[in-house]
């Protein structure tokens, strides 16, 4: 029994007789042997093409010739098996994921007739199979713990045996390709303002040999992303319409594929939050006197979940309250040493901050308006007689911007006028019925209105003073004569 295509052993006849030649018959000259010979039968390369086994059987008879007598003797047989080259059924590659199962391989061959074994090796262990390996391959679990796919060659070898001949066959291989576990970078939390846009984000990963797919989930939506996409995420712009900061959690899972195999890997998240716009609660505006303090402003907001600042600009320092600061406005004394109410605008724009994040608000403004004192024009005083009319007094100021009102006092009613009164004084009739001067002293005081808010301004005072009426003693009559002296009067 040979392989195909190995030497035969050469066979050399033999028998008791001398001079006995041999003829043999071959009934199967394609082993590689003549159909017919005289002779021994040298060594020579067996041949079987085929899938099973072939057996040629010679048959020989002995010859002996002594004279021209021809005596052949009894004929023997004797068979040539020829064993078919070993052969296996190809293998198909296969490519699977990092901790995935391998599909089993069952190792075939079309050859019959023996048995048949196959020897393989694998030079390739990093993948979780051995380094060969006899028979079928059972499905293992797959490992690839690096960045690019991995593949292993399996050689196998047939080896097919009949009559106790084994005959190895030509080799084959096919691969196992493990795909690296997906893997997408790590990305970083943002925090925006509402209205801004984000940064844009670029998925990456540190696998190479293939090609790695980035899906998404956002679990919040009103920050103006949608639910779900794939690939990067692009530039857009934040939504807070709310008081306190938004996050959403995106979640971002990675495919690695790689020889039409998708191998999903495990998921990451990050965050993106969206501050509120800042906002500032409406501030009232204030109307003070100069000279008054101003109600302390303590700024306020809607807005939660971080730190607010206020900065607020003074466009007019002039009434007491420096161009600029931050944080609430304390009472301080309102200054006007004009003439007319000054109005300071007072602007203040908040700054709502979280995540080392800080957002600028929508300024809001408010006024301090302060009201000069009032004031009253110097009055003349007056001196009149008994009987006669006083001069009708207006009062009158150099303020503007708003409305002055005097309101005045009397100290001597005697001479005509009211103990009080208010606006100004009509011409009256002066009394003294007395032999001196009567001096009335009168204080007027002013008033400033502007925006309601009333202002006293300091007194002044003027006289008016009621002469009386002149009177003469009674002179008596005198008689005189003619050249005598009168008495005098």
């Amino acid at each position: 029994v040979v392989c195909n295509g190995g030497n035969t052993t050469a066979v050399t006849f033999g028998g008791t007789v001398a001079g006995t030649t041999y003829l043999w018959t071959n009934n199967t000259p394609s082993i590689g042997l003549l159909a017919s010979g005289t002779g021994n039968i040298a060594a020579f390369t067996a041949v079987n093409t085929g899938t099973s086994p072939v057996t040629a059987t010679i048959t020989v008879t002995p010859r002996f010739t002594n004279g021209s007598a021809i005596c052949d003797g009894t004929p023997t047989s004797f068979t040539i098996t020829v064993n078919p080259t070993a052969t296996v059924n190809a293998v198909s590659n296969q490519v699977v994921c990092n901790g995935g199962n391998t599909t089993a391989v069952t190792f075939s061959s079309p050859t019959t007739g023996g048995a048949i074994v196959y020897n393989w090796t694998n030079n390739n262990t990093s993948i979780g199979l051995g380094a060969s390996g006899t028979g079928d391959i059972p499905s293992f679990t797959a490992v690839n713990t690096g960045t690019a796919p991995v593949s292993a060659t399996i050689t196998v070898t047939p080896a097919y045996t009949n009559g106790s001949v084994t005959c190895n066959g030509t080799a084959r291989t096919f691969t196992i390709t493990v795909n690296p576990t997906a893997q997408v970078n790590t990305v970083s939390n943002q925090v925006v303002c509402n209205g801004s846009n984000i940064t844009a984000i670029n998925f990456g990963t540190s696998n190479t040999g293939g090609t790695t797919t980035y899906s998404w989930t956002n679990d919040n939506t009103t920050i103006g992303l949608g639910a779900s996409g794939s690939g990067n995420i692009a530039v857009f712009a934040a939504v807070n319409t709310g008081t306190s900061p938004v996050t959403a959690t995106i979640t971002v899972t990675p495919t690695f594929t790689n020889g039409g195999v998708p191998c999903t890997g495990p998921a990451k998240t990050f965050t993106i939050t969206v501050n509120p716009k800042a906002t500032v609660n409406a501030v009232s505006n204030q109307v003070v006197c100069n000279g008054a303090n101003t109600t302390a402003v303590s700024f306020g907001t809607t807005a939660t979940g971080g730190t607010i600042v206020y900065n607020w600009t003074n466009n007019t320092p002039s009434i007491g309250l420096l161009a600029s600061g931050t944080g609430d406005i304390a009472s301080f004394t309102a200054v006007n040493t004009g003439t007319a109410p000054v109005t300071a605008t007072i602007t203040v724009t908040p700054r709502f901050t979280n995540g080392s994040v800080g957002c600028n608000g929508t300024p809001t403004t408010f006024t301090i308006t302060v009201n000069p004192t009032a004031q009253v024009n110097t009055v003349s005083n007056q001196v009149v007689c008994n009987g006669a009319n006083t001069t009708a007094i207006a009062f009158g100021t150099v303020n503007t911007g708003g409305t002055t009102t005097y309101s005045w006092v009397n100290n001597t009613p005697s001479v005509g006028l009211l103990a009080s009164g208010t606006g100004n004084i009509a011409a009256f009739t002066a009394v003294n019925t007395g032999t001196s001067p009567v001096t009335a002293t009168i204080t007027v005081t002013p008033t400033y209105t502007n925006l309601g808010v009333s202002c006293s301004g300091p007194a002044k005072t003027f006289t008016i003073t009621v002469s009386p009426t002149p009177t003469v003693n009674t002179v008596s009559n005198q008689v005189v004569c003619n050249g005598g002296n009168t008495t005098a009067v």
